[in-house]
């Protein structure tokens, strides 16, 4: 038997006619008294003593009322807490190593000032390592920069970025040089899988550029060390090299017809489940892009 069956019922209790009850419900009298038969049929008992034009409840129905009563109570009460649930459900959010030492934590903690009831689980990663946990659906949403390869994946832009070429002070970069005084030179590279280093591969590549592969790390903040240290060139992140560039550590160069832009965009699997509060944080992300242009 189904909840319906049990509504109709618990009405015509109340109502003592199935006429009335029909009329409570905004369904016709035949479906009233349909459902009223499948549930005798159902149980192998009368549930009504029809006298006259009056409905009198038997013991089987009176039983049966208790039960139906407790059973939509039950629903109502299930549903009050899914949608409270809902209201207030757990978030798992991504993002890309080179947001997550930019903008992520400043953008989580707005987002939580803002939904202060809502728990959010927080992973940073490259963006192959992103795009498997969405696929899988170990994330709800990932922040993501550069181009992602799954068709079952939809992505949003939401916030440029641009990667500035990097040095030691030693090596005399500064301003504008000329391409020659690159070519060949060492390089220090994100993990293959990271975004920043497909975007130099893909801008070096383009420009016929050749360059010397010096070391290759999983984090900015080794990378910029490293090229403080004159180990080799580096292009990041222009929001992550501000300090270094600030304190004098390292100094940005620009080279003719080099230039590494991309866009941070939010990621979800095209057949995700938007609850109230993922809803949320796409509007906020979106909030954010229209703001910054």
């Amino acid at each position: 038997m189904t909840l319906r069956h049990f509504r109709i019922f618990q009405a015509v209790c109340r109502r003592a006619s199935m006429t009335a009850a029909a009329g409570d419900l905004h369904i016709s009298q035949p479906s009233v008294s349909q459902a009223i038969r499948e549930l005798e049929e159902f149980y192998g008992t009368a549930l009504f003593d029809r006298i006259g034009r009056q409905l009198h409840l038997t013991a089987a129905g009176r039983s049966l009322l208790g039960y139906a009563t407790h059973i939509l109570a039950l629903e109502h009460q299930a549903g009050e807490a899914m949608r409270g649930f809902a209201d207030h459900s757990p978030i798992a959010i991504g993002a890309t190593l080179s947001i997550g030492e930019s903008i992520f934590v400043p953008l989580l903690a707005d987002f939580r000032a803002a939904h202060p009831d809502v728990p959010i689980f927080s992973r940073i990663g490259n963006t192959q390592d992103l795009e498997q946990r969405l696929l899988a659906d170990d994330l709800d949403v990932a922040l993501i920069e550069g181009d992602i390869s799954s068709a079952q994946l939809t992505a949003k832009p939401f916030l440029t970025d641009e990667l500035v070429l990097l040095a030691s002070p030693a090596r005399g970069l500064t301003g504008t040089v000329p391409r020659e005084a690159i070519a060949g030179a060492p390089f220090l590279l994100r993990e293959e899988g990271s975004g920043t280093r497909a975007l130099f591969e893909a801008v070096m590549q383009a420009a016929e550029l050749p360059y010397q592969t010096a070391g290759v790390y999983n984090n900015s903040a080794s990378i910029l060390q490293a090229v403080a240290a004159d180990f080799g060139l580096a292009a990041l992140s222009e929001r992550i090299a501000a300090p270094a560039l600030a304190d004098g550590h390292v100094q940005a160069f620009t080279v003719p017809g080099l230039r590494f832009h991309r866009t941070f965009r939010v990621v979800c699997h095209q057949n995700k489940y938007l609850t109230p509060t993922l809803r949320a944080f796409l509007a906020f992300c979106e909030g954010i892009g229209q703001r910054n242009g």
